[in-house]
C-alpha cells in the first residue's frame, strides 16, 4: 500500500449478477476504513441504480472507458491529447485493491482470457495491485466446466476468491453460487489492510477439515467437519503476512491464495504431513477434526450387503496434537481445538489439562447449534495467559479467526 495516505484505495467493480444490489450495502461497510471508487459494467448498471451506488460511495460511478473523450486530431503530438490523463486510469494506477463484487461468470472469463473490451476488464489489466473477486451466479453456471476452468486459471495467477457460498439462490435453486455476505467481504478487506505484514517472517501450520478412514474401497468413516474454521484461520494468518502451510482433509472450500496446500485423506496421512513441517513453524493450529479411530483391517474389495449386521474392529489413531506438544521447540505456540456435544466447559477443561496448548478452542458440535458446516460459531477459549476461559460470542468464523489470532499476540 502507498504510505502516507489516510485511507487505502479500493476500486470496486459491480457486474451483471442478480446480487448487484448488495453492492450498496458492501460500499457502506467498506467506507469507514477505505476510499471507494466504483466501476459498473453495462449489465451491472441495469441491475442496480447508478445513483444508489454514487450516493453510497460519495463519488461518480464510472461505466465507460471512452465517455467524455474527444477524437484525436491528425498530427496531435503524442501525450498531449486529453486521453493521456484519464481519471479512472489514474485511480487504477494507485489503487491498493481491485474488488469485483459481485463477479459474474462473464467477468471471470474476461479476466482469465485477458480481454479488455470494457472499462472494468481494461482496468484489471492495467492495475498492479491485488485483485479479489466475489462470484455470484446460478449453481449450474458456477459448476460449468468453463467457469471452473476460468476460476482455476485466476486462482493460479493469484486472484483471491471470496466465496461463493452455498445456500438458497435468487433463482430458487439451492447450491454453490451464493454471493458472500457483504459483512464477510468487508471484514476480509479490513483485515487485509489493517494487518498487512504484521506477521511477516512467521511460518504457520494449520490443519483443517475432516479425515476419512477407509472401510473398503467404497466406504469410509468420517465426520461432518466442513473445514471452514481451519480455512478461516489460515486466511487470517495470510492477511497478517505470514507464510502458511495448510494441511487439509477433503473439503469443498477453495484454498486461500498464498497458502502452501497439502491435501490428505486419512489421519495417518495428516500426521505424516504435520511431522514434516511442525518442527519448522512458529505457530501450529490443530483445527482439523481428526478421526479418533481407523478400521483395523481394511477390506480389499467391497463388502457385500447381507441381512446380517456388520461389526468393525477399530484401532485408535495417533494423537497428532499430543505429539506436537511433546516435541515442540522453544517459543513455538500451539492452538488446539476441542469439539464436544455436551458439558463443553468441563470436557474441554479436562482436555486442556492433558494437552496444555497456548490456546484451546472449544466448540459445540451437538444438536441444532452444531458448529459443523455453519458459517457462524460460538467459542470458549482457554488461554495460558488468562485465569478463566473467554467466551467468543456467536459470529462469522472469519471474525472469530481474527479474534483467536489476536489472543496469540497478547
Amino acid at each position: 500500500m502507498t504510505q502516507g495516505r489516510k485511507k487505502p484505495r479500493v476500486l470496486l467493480g459491480v457486474t451483471g449478477s442478480v446480487a448487484a444490489y448488495k453492492a450498496v450495502d458492501l460500499i457502506q461497510r467498506l467506507k469507514p476504513f477505505s476510499e471507494i471508487k466504483v466501476v459498473a459494467t453495462e449489465a451491472g448498471s441495469k441491475l442496480v441504480p447508478l445513483k444508489a451506488l454514487e450516493k453510497a460511495s460519495g463519488s461518480k460511478v464510472w461505466t465507460s472507458l471512452f465517455k467524455g473523450a474527444t477524437p484525436i486530431a491528425p498530427g496531435t503530438p503524442s501525450g498531449s491529447h486529453p486521453l493521456a490523463v484519464v481519471p479512472h486510469i489514474e485511480y487504477a494506477k494507485s489503487a491498493d485493491l481491485v474488488l469485483i463484487a459481485p463477479a459474474s461468470a462473464d467477468i471471470l472469463a474476461k479476466l482469465a482470457l485477458g480481454l479488455a473490451n470494457d472499462l472494468l476488464s481494461t482496468l484489471c489489466l492495467y492495475a498492479t495491485c491485488p485483485i479479489w473477486v466475489a462470484p455470484a451466479m446460478n449453481v449450474k453456471m458456477w459448476n460449468h466446466p468453463a467457469v471452473k476452468q476460468n476460476a482455476g486459471v485466476l486462482r493460479y495467477r493469484g486472484v483471491r476468491f471470496l466465496g461463493p457460498e452455498s445456500g438458497h439462490l435468487a433463482c430458487g435453486e439451492v447450491g454453490d453460487g451464493r454471493f458472500a455476505e457483504p459483512a464477510e467481504i468487508a471484514l476480509q478487506v479490513q483485515s487485509y489492510f489493517e494487518n498487512f505484514d504484521r506477521w511477516a517472517g512467521r511460518k504457520i501450520l494449520v490443519t483443517a477439515g475432516p479425515t476419512v478412514e477407509p472401510i473398503d474401497p467404497v466406504r469410509v468413516i468420517s465426520n461432518h467437519s466442513s473445514g471452514k474454521m481451519g480455512y478461516a484461520l489460515a486466511q487470517a494468518a495470510l492477511n497478517r503476512g505470514a507464510e502458511v502451510v495448510l494441511v487439509t482433509g477433503p473439503t469443498r472450500i477453495i484454498p486461500p491464495v498464498g497458502a502452501e496446500v497439502v491435501a490428505v485423506k486419512t489421519a495417518e496421512e495428516m500426521r505424516q504431513a504435520v511431522k514434516k513441517v511442525s518442527a519448522h513453524v512458529d505457530l501450529f493450529i490443530m483445527a482439523a477434526a481428526v478421526a479418533d479411530y481407523r478400521v483395523t483391517s481394511v477390506a480389499k474389495s467391497k463388502i457385500k450387503k447381507t441381512d446380517k449386521g456388520l461389526t468393525l474392529q477399530l484401532t485408535p489413531n495417533a494423537d497428532i496434537l499430543g505429539e506436537v506438544l511433546k516435541n515442540r521447540k522453544k517459543d513455538q505456540k500451539v492452538i488446539g481445538f476441542a469439539a464436544e456435544t455436551d458439558h463443553l466447559e468441563k470436557n474441554a477443561s479436562e482436555k486442556w489439562k492433558r494437552k496444555p496448548c497456548d490456546l484451546l478452542v472449544a466448540n459445540s458440535v451437538g444438536g441444532q447449534n452444531s458448529a459443523f458446516n455453519g458459517d457462524r460459531n460460538e467459542l470458549l477459549v482457554f488461554s495460558q495467559k488468562r485465569s478463566k476461559p473467554v467466551l467468543l460470542k456467536k459470529d462469522y468464523k472469519s471474525r472469530l479467526a481474527e479474534q483467536i489470532l489476536e489472543m496469540i499476540d497478547e
